[in-house]
């Protein structure tokens, strides 16, 4: 570009020749038209009309186009021309700088040293651009400058900027028996341009010495007037702090009281505020002081130092005339205005992240905390925010949430792709199903009718809540000659050639597809922890008629999800088929009879009534501590006679049939893992159903032990139970969360599991299920390697978080699945053939509770959990030892020191040892 322009410079100097000296625009107008016909001929243009005034036009357009190329072919034209087309006009004569400047010189009437002042000035001025009127003004500005310079010589002072006069004083200064001369610099009033410029120097000079007089008058009157104003004893300053001051302050200065010595007026304002540095200067004092900011949307505290600008003249005013004052108001306007800024700042860049991080729906606590995570790390201590530290914070900030964003991408298209949860289930989708409810009080025969069609159906799969139940209808169907099998978590009992399958609920298996699917107990879709279960069979079951039976309270909840299926429902009532009658009045413990069931709420309620009736009766126990075989091993003698009455919790209430005449109630109120509280009257109608079973009791009786829980009886007896409501719970099966692990690239099961919880919104009426259990697992899980679908079971596993006992030999399990070996079961000892003590029975329980576990794990890793048999034999011989306790008349305490047994009749928790050994005077004198 640079070498374009030289080239174009050459041609427009040469082009000059053929023009008389002018440039091309100016000498083009002197050829002739045929002239610039030839040239346009010449450059091959043909098309301009023979007109003078257009081909000027033309060419000079074409001529200021300078990347045009033609330049160099007119330059040429011009060349082979060889005419030089002369100006008209006389041209000036061309003279060098200093030639010019000195003619013009000789025009004006300047001396000899004006002369060389003028040459001095217009030695570097272009010739062209000097002319007569311009030397005329600068040799009047010079001859101004010269009378001011002679006028301060004259007068011992010199001019100000702004044409006052200033000169230096001694002024007389008394005070305290002092007496002292002081030289100030003074200045007079402003003089005019035309005052200095076009006035007679004699009457110059004579009115500034009338005005420096004046000057110096009115200045030592101030002087004056401020000693006597200056307050005796004073606030701030000492006699001789004054006297210093007032000799020390300079000659020269713009402030209107005298300067203090710097220490001096530190001092003083440190009496003032808390400041951590001072700074002077001519008009102002800095202060820096400590102060913090209480960060928006977080607890933070932000420490930060402020400056406040005092003006110093002010401070001063305030110090000599011995006021009372503070920074108070300037500290608050500084830090409010500060800080206001500050804020503004921030906000508008957490509002930036806050963009960048949409997708995050970050709360303003969490936006604003990642943003003081990086932030606060750059602000300096003068708590500003730059340009600079905001483009550093936006791009720490975008690169620390990358990941995220990322993740939440994946989490966003994870929630599209399972929304809609029926889908999920594609073999149940397939199929053209028909949905039958079984809806009726307890004893109503709903549940008979519904297996008497599983027993004829060519394929069947029955769904039970609990593996007890599961068990007896697996029985049920051998003994009617159906080849089965029976699958519970922790036990399998398969036949090859089995055409019906008895399961727990949560161990359905979503590939086998059946003509009719059993699902008993469909009330407990409501359940807090299992509701789940239900809802996933009756959506994902792949049978061509599903078959639920419940409480008349799941109706309503039923038709909702089979309208949202899409699927024909048939609902068929069932009435009890035989009366329940509620006792009037509390039944005393003398008055009980065989046949009762006596109903508590907790473990230890059951083994206290227990003790309370062995003396009158023999005395069965169900509660849900108890392993299944217990429980069915209790029930088989309260069923056989052996023994008079039961004692159970509210683990009868589902399926166990028995010869209940009598349902007495020890308490109406129990612990839902929740909230202790009164019971519902769903539960109320579950448990008094159990009592006068169709066939074995004409009629069945509800009572209670005490008055007041009868009153709570009778309040809910009658009461229909609340309606079951949609949305129901769902959870995601292993497939599902391998989905979303592979989705969101994690190998974490808490993180999958939470976000299944916390993320996922469906397109039917359902939410995630509550997973704390499993979530509880999954802490204990993630901390090893292993792989998601591994992970998925464990955290599924039958635990018992509240037992340490249980933990640790989770714990263990897991240790060897890591490392990929066997796992063995390790029997424990058990002292006698029974429990002398509840603590004793517990331990032993919790023994059976592990080797559930075990079981259920060697289910599904039978390669690593190689003593199932040897587990299984030794579970008969705890539930043997566990029966064997149940039948002992009492159980003793143990001491809560040491553990021993204590006497049947002791009043206290600890043995007479511990008392001794802790409580006595000799082991306090220790």
């Amino acid at each position: 570009m640079a070498r374009k322009k030289k080239k174009n410079t050459k041609i427009n100097q040469k082009i000059k020749h053929y023009f008389d000296d002018d440039p091309f625009d100016v000498g083009i107008e002197r050829v002739p038209s045929e002239t610039l016909s030839e040239l346009f001929a010449t450059l091959g243009i043909y098309d301009v009309e023979h007109n003078k005034n257009l081909l000027l036009k033309t060419i000079r357009m074409i001529w200021s186009e300078a990347d045009g190329g033609y330049r160099e072919d007119i330059l040429r034209f011009f060349e082979a021309n060889g005419v030089i087309y002369h100006s008209q006009q006389a041209k000036e004569p061309t003279y060098d700088r200093e030639t010019k400047i000195e003619s013009l010189i000789e025009e004006l009437d300047a001396t000899k040293e004006e002369s060389f002042l003028l040459l001095q000035a217009f030695e570097h001025v272009r010739s062209k651009k000097i002319t007569i009127e311009k030397m005329e003004s600068k040799l009047k500005h010079i001859r101004f400058e010269q009378k001011k310079e002679r006028l301060e010589k004259a007068l011992e002072g010199s001019f100000d900027i702004d044409d006052s006069f200033e000169f230096n004083a001694s002024l007389k200064y008394e005070l305290y028996d002092q007496h002292f001369h002081k030289i100030l610099t003074l200045n007079t009033k402003p003089y005019s341009y035309e005052f200095i410029q076009e006035g007679d120097f004699e009457e110059i000079a004579q009115q500034i010495s009338e005005d420096k007089l004046a000057t110096v008058l009115k200045k030592q009157e101030q002087v004056d007037k401020f000693i006597a104003s200056i307050k005796d004893p004073h606030a701030y300053l000492s006699k001789e702090q004054i006297v210093t001051a007032l000799r020390a302050s300079p000659p020269k200065t713009k402030l209107s009281y005298p300067l203090i010595g710097v220490k001096i007026l530190k001092d003083i304002i440190k009496q003032k505020i808390d400041v951590e540095f001072i700074e002077l200067h001519d008009e102002e004092v800095v202060l820096r002081v400590h102060e913090q900011i209480q960060l928006p949307h977080s607890e933070r505290v932000f420490p930060y130092v402020l400056e406040l600008h005092i003006e110093l003249n002010g401070l001063l005013e305030e110090i000599w005339n011995s006021r009372r004052f503070n920074f108070d108001e300037v500290l608050n306007a500084a830090k409010k205005e500060h800080e206001e800024h500050f804020l503004a700042e921030l906000h508008l860049l957490a509002e930036e992240c806050g963009n960048y991080a949409e997708l995050l729906h970050l709360s303003d606590e969490e936006l604003y905390e990642k943003v003081y995570e990086f932030l606060l790390e750059l602000v300096p201590s003068t708590l500003s925010i730059t340009p600079k530290i905001v483009r550093k914070t936006k791009r720490i900030f975008i690169y620390n949430i990358h990941e995220q964003l990322i993740k939440k991408q994946r989490q966003e298209l994870l929630k599209r792709t399972i929304r809609d949860f029926k889908n999920l289930f594609p073999m149940a989708r397939e199929m053209r199903r028909k949905l039958t409810l079984h809806i009726g009080p307890t004893n109503s025969g709903k549940t008979y009718t519904a297996m008497q069609r599983l027993k004829n159906a060519d394929t069947g799969y029955y769904l039970a809540p609990l593996r007890l139940l599961a068990l007896e209808g697996y029985e049920t169907l051998k003994e009617q000659g159906i080849d089965s099998s029976l699958i519970t978590g922790e036990e399998q009992i398969l036949d090859d050639e089995a055409t019906h399958i008895s399961s727990t609920i949560e161990m359905m298996n979503y590939d086998v597809d059946v003509d009719v699917c059993v699902i008993d107990e469909v009330q407990m879709i409501d359940d807090r922890d299992r509701g789940w279960a239900w809802a996933n069979a009756i959506i994902g079951a792949p049978a061509k008629e599903i078959i639920m039976t419940g409480s008349p309270n799941a109706k309503e909840a039923i038709i909702a999800l089979a309208e949202y299926l899409g699927e024909e429902l048939e609902i068929i009532e069932f009435e009890r088929k035989n009366p329940l009658t509620l006792l009037e009045h509390a039944t005393d413990v003398k008055d009980v009879e065989a046949g009762t069931a006596i109903i508590a709420f907790s473990r230890k309620d059951v083994l206290r009534l227990k003790q309370n009736f062995a003396p009158l009766f023999s005395v069965s126990v169900v509660y849900g501590n108890l392993s299944p075989e217990v429980r069915r091993e209790e029930a088989r003698r309260f069923r056989s006679g052996e023994t008079q009455i039961l004692v159970a919790t509210d683990a009868i209430a589902m399926g166990m049939n028995l010869p209940i005449k009598t349902i007495l109630f020890s308490k109406a109120e129990k612990f839902d893992g929740v909230t202790q509280r009164n019971l519902l009257p769903s539960e109320i109608h579950q448990i008094s159903g159990r009592a006068g079973r169709y066939g074995l009791n004409e009629e069945g009786f509800v009572g209670a032990l005490q008055n007041d829980v009868l009153k709570i009886l009778k309040k809910n007896f009658y009461k229909a139970a609340k309606v079951i409501s949609i949305p129901f719970k769902v959870m995601a099966n292993l497939e599902h969360i391998k989905l979303v692990g592979t989705i969101l690239e994690e190998n974490s099961i808490e993180e999958i599991l939470k976000f299944f919880v916390e993320n996922m919104e469906f397109n039917g009426p359902f939410y995630a299920a509550n997973l704390d259990d499993m979530l509880e697992a999954a802490v204990i899980i993630d901390k090893y390697d292993l792989d998601i679908a591994m992970k998925y079971h464990l955290s599924c596993a039958p635990l018992t978080l509240k037992s340490p006992y249980i933990i640790a030999s989770f714990e263990e399990y897991i240790v060897s699945l890591e490392k990929k070996e066997p796992v063995h079961y390790k029997p424990p000892k058990l002292a006698g053939t029974y429990a002398h003590t509840s603590e004793e029975l517990l331990r032993a329980e919790d023994m059976v509770k592990e080797i559930s576990l075990y079981l259920w794990l060697s289910y599904r890793f039978n390669e690593y959990f190689v003593d199932e048999q040897k587990a299984r034999a030794y579970r008969g011989v705890l539930n043997k030892y566990i029966e064997e306790t149940l039948q002992q008349s009492q159980l003793a305490r143990s001491c809560k020191l040491c553990g021993a047994v204590l006497p049947h009749q002791s009043k206290y928790s600890i043995c007479q040892k511990c008392f001794k050994k802790n409580y006595t005077r000799n082991s306090r004198r220790r």
